[in-house]
């Protein structure tokens, strides 16, 4: 069965034009980010784009549904929460899309279909593919609040209850590890994520290794067996000569 992978980072309003950036690959430089490869990038899937983008589009809303309705905004408010869903590589590769898609309606349940500001699917990087969902922070009372919204039983429940959705859709995933309150960022997920990869790489490479060796060591043991088995032999025609000399 596969794992459930997830995780998520709040975002203050400075931090959305790169992000839409690097989600709908608005530039073709990668520096941050060399295992994007730009030839594979047309396979990305758009599932919500912004009307205009993702900083543009924020901006707007919390503006009709925040600070209209009489609720104030500070400076240093999180603006968005960016969850980013594995595509697990057990799992049917033309089943990506209905995962995805899933995962889209049911966060959008759980934080407001409205507030699904972009949702893309990477499928041009090195490792598995993922969704980056990114969703604005407002709440039902047109309160921007990360800390109302993201908070540490919200991603415990996303952890337990996604997957069972997952599986009742004919996934078969099992929940994965959780983590602390907030996630990783998006750099130190990939980071943790190649870590991991480069660790288990290295354990596939010393069972090869291993396994080489013992076959290496089944040959020789074959080899003296059959050398013993040459020598009882050249010993019983030995002893069946002096024998047969005796006589």
């Amino acid at each position: 069965m596969a794992l459930f992978s997830f995780h998520c980072q709040n975002y203050k309003a400075g931090a959305l034009v790169g992000i839409d950036g690097h989600n709908r690959r608005l530039h073709k430089n990668h520096k941050s980010n060399p295992d994007i490869d730009n030839e594979r990038s047309a396979n990305n899937i758009v599932y919500v784009a912004p009307k205009k983008n993702v900083y543009a589009d924020c901006k707007a809303i919390i503006k009709e549904k925040v600070i209209d309705t009489g609720h104030r905004v500070r400076k240093d408010s999180n603006w968005i929460c960016e969850c980013i869903f594995s595509y697990p590589e057990e799992l049917p590769p033309d089943r990506m899309d209905d995962y995805f898609e899933l995962i889209i309606k049911y966060m959008g349940a759980r934080l407001g279909k409205d507030n699904v500001i972009e949702a893309v699917a990477h499928c041009d990087e090195g490792g598995l593919n993922h969704l980056h969902l990114d969703i604005l922070l407002i709440t039902p009372e047109g309160r921007l609040s990360s800390k109302a919204l993201i908070t540490r039983e919200f991603i415990q429940s996303i952890h337990d209850k996604l997957p069972i959705v997952l599986q009742a859709h004919g996934f078969d995933v099992e929940r994965g590890a959780v983590g602390h309150e907030g996630g990783l960022s998006a750099k130190e997920y990939k980071k943790q994520m190649e870590s991991e990869a480069k660790e288990i790489s290295q354990k596939i490479d010393e069972m090869v290794e291993e396994h080489n060796r013992l076959l290496e060591i089944i040959k020789r043991l074959r080899e003296i067996a059959q050398q013993l088995e040459l020598g009882n032999l050249a010993k019983a025609r030995d002893i069946v000569c002096h024998h047969q000399k005796a006589r």
